[in-house]
């Protein structure tokens, strides 16, 4: 049972960062009392902190921040402050959050969660123990077909669910033009596609089928070890993955396989996942992401086939019934709003959310022990530190928005 905690109407929001995930959170912030009006809880964006003041402010004012702030320790000391937003690089996220979480902050965070797992379960523990809630920004679930298919699967329409196979292949380090930045150094972000791009994959697969990860056995390749540097004076070492794949063993016995790569010419962010259980199959692709692929053995035999679904189905699809008439397709951004639409709803009723930190630590512990398999070159346990019950959504089909409903 959660602990309830007093709350405003207006929830202060402080967001980290102002790179390519602030510009994706502020845009949340910005747009979800716009398309879910009947929220109970609305957000403020109060101020946007960063390190470098100049691109700080103009970040703030393009995307409507009260103030903006150089200063984290002073931010994390106001008493209006009630959510703290994490969207820098992988090697702040466990210090920015332990301080939030000790200043007694709701704590939102991008992914991974962190570098480790050990620091992954401290944050997780620190939040359970301050009795602040946690969202990790894990924002392809609440794409309408990614959920759809969870509720499908969860509905018991594939069977049991026996392979999974998924992709996320990028092409941007292709060749040795892109210089080196922050994400090829394992200092500072651990892995590179591996983490990055995986962890998405990780996440997907524990979401859509509600398994957990036995064990694994991966291999990683780097194919260019040194980049120039940004300002052309030398270069600097690649010491990450610019490749990484991996089998698995799912808790139900299932077989999986994996593959993240940042080196796949032409592919920019083909991120498809595929389940196949005895009944049926389905397949959600990103590039596509308001399309689900559905195959059913329950169908007649003379019209079998996959079939695509769009998702955009008020009536039927989550979320869909809050932005356009059916069939007008959302993107990318939308996946922000709903995820914190979802988080809000949570806090305001008192009930859980997910994924939070607590999701963080299961990808992390398959994130870990893959990287021992492709060091060690053998199989490995994935070593768990909790449980959870119940699939990670409720079957189900979708509900329009009151708002929309006459559309």
């Amino acid at each position: 049972m959660l602990t309830a905690r007093p709350l405003p109407s207006v929830l202060n929001v402080a967001l980290i960062g102002y790179a390519f995930m602030g510009r994706a959170h502020s845009n949340a912030y910005q747009q979800v009392g716009r398309f879910f009006p009947e929220l109970p809880i609305s957000v403020r964006r109060k101020i946007l902190v960063g390190r470098s003041a100049g691109p700080l402010a103009e970040a703030a004012k393009t995307w409507g921040w009260d103030e903006h702030s150089t200063d984290v320790d002073a931010v994390l000391r106001r008493p209006d402050i009630h959510i703290v937003d994490i969207g820098t690089p992988n090697d702040s996220h466990y210090d920015l959050a332990l301080r939030a979480i000790r200043a007694g902050k709701h704590v939102l965070c991008e992914k991974p969660l962190a570098m480790t797992v050990a620091e992954a379960r401290k944050m997780q523990q620190a939040a359970q123990k301050a009795g602040v809630r946690t969202l990790i920004w894990h924002n392809y679930r609440r794409c309408p077909a990614a959920m759809t298919a969870a509720r499908l699967i969860a509905d018991g329409k594939l069977g049991k669910v026996q392979q999974v196979r998924a992709v996320y292949l990028q092409d941007w380090l292709t060749d040795d033009k892109c210089p080196w930045v922050w994400r090829m150094n394992r200092a500072t972000c651990g892995s590179g596609a591996h983490g990055d791009l995986n962890a998405h994959l990780i996440d997907l697969t524990r979401f859509l089928t509600g398994l957990e990860f036995d064990e694994v056995v991966a291999m990683d390749q780097t194919f260019i070890t040194e980049r120039r540097l940004p300002d052309g004076k030398g270069k600097g070492k690649v010491d990450v993955d610019d490749a990484f794949l991996f089998l698995a063993r799912l808790s139900n016995g299932a077989t999986a396989s994996y593959e993240a790569t940042r080196v796949a010419a032409g592919r920019k962010n083909y991120n498809r996942i595929e389940v196949n259980g005895t009944r049926g199959s389905l397949v959600w692709n990103f590039e596509r992401m308001n399309e689900l692929e559905f195959f059913s053995f329950d169908d007649e035999p003379r019209v079998q086939g996959f079939r695509t679904v769009m998702c955009m189905n008020g009536d039927a699809h989550p979320y869909a019934g809050s932005y356009w008439p059916d069939g007008h397709i959302i993107g990318y951004e939308h996946t922000f709003t709903n995820t914190l639409r979802d988080f809000l709803l949570a806090v305001a009723k008192n009930e859980p959310f997910r994924p939070d930190f607590r999701d963080g630590v299961a990808a992390q512990e398959v994130l870990e022990a893959t990287l021992e398999s492709a060091s060690r070159r053998r199989w490995v346990r994935v070593e768990h530190s909790q449980s959870f019950e119940g699939p990670a959504v409720k079957p189900g089909a979708g509900e329009r928005s009151k708002r929309n409903a006459a559309l």
